[in-house]
């Protein structure tokens, strides 16, 4: 159990009156979030996740506008449609249905629906996207095009080019000449989903722009597009780079990126206060990111590498609620943002960074393990097993040793300060021990949490105690009693009051420490589901523990059990992260 060292003068008498005139000190309201004009460039799809085509779908507004995204972020518009179900799709043969398990286009031959990547282009270019439509308009299958910095007119779209050449041979016997264009490798079109009408065509001929969608707003709220099953805020930037797939991104607002992690990394149905808690985690993260994935032409990804993010689709009144009352807000250490990392659950207790990741610790100070008592109160079944065979034992943890015979045999041989693993011993059949850092067991073997051990009831050392002191009453300012911890609050240095609640309790006197609470201290160690240690059966190992995650930083289940027991984001925050403070960042 975690102690609880209450330095206490004036302050018993203080409680009592303090909580009768409304309890712990009221959070200020938060100033305007400059944040709030940062614009988040989050990549979607990309790498071997890039796309041959892309769905969006304007459930709100009336279309989308074309252009593109200049050095700024600022949108630069060059056209528009009314349509409010489009694609965006390579410049090559792709067809319309369900490939992988996606309906969209994709260069299967899926069905007959089929945009071409040949096309006929009239002379001469464009002042506008009005002028070169009008003029394209002029024939079936015209189309506006914007290729390197000039607008075209261009007509059809064909998938092989004696098709093509036989189209351009017809318009001739009209009188009207055109050039026959192929595909480009930086070409991106967009058409009229389910169809083969190109709406409109851009090329930025590899200058790395791609091609910019947003959707148009009718109503004054903020629009939202569907895409993928996902509702999301802002515009989208597509780009072929080095001639690959589609590149996604998504444009969006700050704060509007923080409710999208916020929504899906907790329930909105979860206590505001959780909410605040991982908003403004979520929010110095980002920022202590910087441009991530610069490589990609994006600044941070949808998934776990960074934060996990679907948009707006499980947003809410809570979600929208904790970004605006914590608007601009992150965890601040010696004046920087803290690179705040979090996880599902801790299983008891959260983990130095040094420890897990080897890391130095000097430099995240704040990322320091810390045993939890709270998250106990989430009431969560997270409890789990792996087991591994003594070659997969031997071929991933055991790599760099020469194993004898199989491994028979293994126990945790040292702890860190808040009683997760340090060392692990493995023993093989000729008697020899093979001792390794838990770090490389849990990343070797990807167990779901940092506290582990084996399969197995018994007991995990605790870390180093003091002894207890002895109990009973203590006198306050010479002449207060106080026996017991009903009643009594710890105060903070920023003022805020919390319960201290039931355990061990110690007040600091000028004789030393005295014990108030009724558990006597921590002098056994503490009964758990599992074992130091373990013998092999059937050739193999079971590992269990409980927790979800790598365990540093702050525990999303343990913010949410905090604050249904009173406490609010602040507390929840410097709970976790060692010595931050919460300020504009």
């Amino acid at each position: 159990m975690r102690k609880k060292f209450v330095q206490i003068a004036a302050l018993c008498l203080l409680a009592g009156l303090l909580l009768a005139q409304g309890g712990g000190k009221a959070s200020a309201a938060p100033m305007p979030a400059a944040s709030g004009e940062r614009i988040m460039r989050v990549g979607l799809h990309y790498g071997t996740g890039a796309m041959e085509g892309l769905n969006l779908l304007n459930e709100e507004g009336s279309g989308y506008r074309f252009g593109y995204y200049d050095a700024s972020n600022r949108f630069v518009e060059l056209g528009s449609t009314a349509q409010t179900a489009v694609s965006v799709v390579e410049t090559v043969n792709v067809y319309y249905g369900t490939y992988d398990g996606y309906q969209c286009y994709h260069t299967a031959a899926v069905s007959s629906i089929a945009v071409g990547e040949y096309h006929l282009e009239l002379p001469g270019t464009y002042g506008s996207f009005a002028e070169a439509q009008a003029a394209a308009s002029q024939y079936p299958g015209g189309f506006a095009a914007y290729i390197g910095g000039a607008y075209y007119a261009r007509i059809g779209n064909y998938t092989t080019r004696d098709g093509a050449v036989a189209a351009q041979s017809t318009l001739a016997a009209q009188g009207v000449y055109t050039e026959l264009r192929g595909t480009s490798e930086y070409g991106v079109s967009v058409v009229v989903t389910g169809t083969n009408t190109i709406l409109f065509q851009y090329d930025d001929l590899g200058n790395g722009t791609g091609l910019g969608v947003e959707p148009v707003q009718t109503s004054g709220e903020k629009c939202t597009t569907l895409s993928k099953g996902y509702v999301y805020h802002g515009g989208f930037r597509f780009e072929r780079i080095k001639g690959g797939k589609l590149t996604v991104v998504n444009l969006l607002g700050f704060e509007d990126y923080i409710e999208g992690v916020i929504a899906t990394e907790m329930s909105d149905s979860w206590p505001v206060e959780a909410l605040k808690a991982q908003a403004v985690s979520a929010r110095s993260y980002a920022v202590s990111l910087g441009s991530k994935h610069s490589a990609h032409h994006f600044d941070i990804c949808d998934s776990t590498d960074c934060q996990a993010y679907t948009g707006q689709t499980s947003a809410g009144t809570n979600t929208r609620a904790a970004v605006e009352q914590t608007a601009g807000l992150g965890c601040v250490y010696n004046g920087k943002p803290a690179q705040t990392f979090y996880y599902s659950s801790n299983g008891g207790a959260s983990e130095s960074i040094s420890n897990v990741w080897g890391s130095s610790q000097a430099l995240y100070p704040y990322l320091t393990g810390v045993t939890d008592d709270y998250e106990a109160g989430a009431r969560l079944n997270n409890y789990w097993e792996r087991t591994f065979t003594s070659a997969q034992l031997a071929a991933r943890v055991l790599s760099g040793y020469s194993v004898v015979g199989s491994i028979v045999s293994a126990s945790v041989t040292a702890y860190t300060d808040t009683g997760n693993p340090k060392t692990i011993t493995f023993t093989d059949s000729a008697g020899k021990n093979y001792t390794v850092s838990s770090a490389k067991v849990f990343s070797s073997l990807g167990l779901p949490s940092f506290r582990y051990g084996f399969a197995g009831s018994g007991t995990v050392q605790p870390a180093p105690q003091p002894a207890p002191p002895a109990s009973g009453p203590v006198s306050i300012n010479g002449t207060t009693a106080v026996n017991g911890t009903a009643g009594l609050y710890a105060i903070d240095g920023n003022g805020y009051l919390t319960p201290v609640g039931d355990g061990d309790v110690y007040v600091i006197t000028d004789g030393g420490a005295s014990l108030l609470g009724q558990g006597g201290g921590q002098t056994a160690a503490p009964s758990v589901e599992w074992s130091d240690s373990a013998a092999a059966a059937n050739g193999s190992l079971t590992f269990a523990g409980r927790g979800w995650g790598h365990n540093i930083g702050m525990s999303q289940f343990g913010a949410k059990a905090m604050a249904e027991q009173g406490f609010t984001y602040d507390q929840i925050l410097q709970f976790y992260y060692t010595g931050i403070t919460v300020g504009y960042m």
